[in-house]
């Protein structure tokens, strides 16, 4: 298993809209009780807003990109 950069949390921080990092974090780790294609999704959908545009991803995105994932897959305890 590969660990995680050093810095990943920082560099993940910055990506988010500094007044919403705090219900972000709830909605990653919300993300990671979905089953593989659900995580898949949410991760697939996360890195094309970062591709597509360089402003900070704010909540609401977060939770569009949450739903849509549990429509994919199955989630875990959600």
């Amino acid at each position: 298993m590969q660990h995680l950069p050093p810095n990943f949390a920082d560099d993940l921080a910055q990506m988010l809209e500094p007044s919403h990092r705090g219900e972000a974090a709830g909605i990653i780790e919300a993300a990671t009780a979905l089953d593989d294609e659900g995580l898949r999704t949410f991760l697939d959908l996360f890195a094309q807003r970062v591709r597509a545009s360089a402003r900070p991803i704010t909540h609401a995105e977060l939770q569009r990109f949450l739903a849509t994932s549990k429509k994919s897959g199955h989630s875990h305890g959600l």
